[in-house]
């Protein structure tokens, strides 16, 4: 599972994306659409945001890595009754003219680019003076941190420096006067193996981890995951914190 446009397609996303319903509508309301509006929606996944941006009225293109996410997307767009221009691209080169969106956002979806500096050079040069900028990153976790690390090698998460305040300001500060807020989504299940059954099938980076370990060692990062989870079960099951970033940026 070595091609992230392989892995991202794989699986069922699309049970995560519909839990991350409520952050999707933020995103969209804080950008506040309008009419005939150019909106930019970047690593796009299955089209939870584009189909909103486009059922706002705004006029949408929508970009992912992987095709089979652009294929999911492209039924989704059919089935509520939205036109969206939808294409296969990385991040890191979109296939845009300078200066030609109104808006652009990414949920949960840029911050697993590799080489981020190009991502945020790429987003503010699509953007025209005064565009609005929309983005939803993970903040750091450290238990979710310590079951990953023993796992992926040393390797860091490649969405940290996407999730801190000081690090978003260096990233995209030179672009964009920025707003960022905090805010937590609460991860549920029955019990910690259901948590896993989800983002052992829907979760890609959880996937593509897990695809890269030998046999022997799956049961392993099974186990940490569910022994992370189940700390976080009451009577009414499991209710993990992930926090999250909301960042609002203006182009200048």
């Amino acid at each position: 599972m070595s091609d992230p446009a392989a892995w991202w397609g794989e699986g069922t996303y699309e049970r995560l994306a519909e839990r991350l319903a409520p952050i999707h509508d933020e995103l969209v309301r804080r950008l506040e659409p309008r009419s005939g509006e150019r909106w930019l929606d970047v690593a796009a996944g299955p089209g939870a945001v584009a189909i909103r941006a486009a059922q706002a009225g705004a006029r949408v293109s929508a970009s992912d890595l992987a095709p089979a996410m652009i294929e999911r997307a492209r039924g989704a767009a059919a089935a509520a009754g939205v036109e969206l221009d939808l294409g296969v691209a990385d991040a890191r080169s979109l296939p845009c003219e300078d200066a030609s969106f109104d808006v652009v956002s990414s949920a949960f979806g840029v911050i697993f680019a590799p080489e981020p500096e190009r991502v945020v050079a790429e987003l503010a040069r699509v953007c025209r003076s005064g565009a609005r900028l929309g983005l939803t990153t993970w903040v750091p976790n450290e238990e979710l941190d310590a079951v990953w690390e023993p796992f992926a090698d040393g390797r860091p998460a490649p969405t940290d420096v996407w999730g801190e305040e000081r690090s978003l300001e260096r990233l995209l500060g030179d672009h964009f006067d920025l707003e960022v807020e905090r805010d937590s989504w609460l991860v549920t299940g029955r019990n910690g193996a259901e948590v896993w059954e989800l983002f052992a099938s829907s979760a890609p980076p959880v996937r593509a981890l897990l695809g890269s370990l030998p046999d022997e060692r799956r049961p392993a990062l099974r186990n940490a995951f569910v022994d992370l989870h189940e700390r976080y079960r009451d009577e009414r099951g499991v209710r993990f914190p992930m926090e999250y970033l909301l960042v609002l940026g203006k182009r200048r």
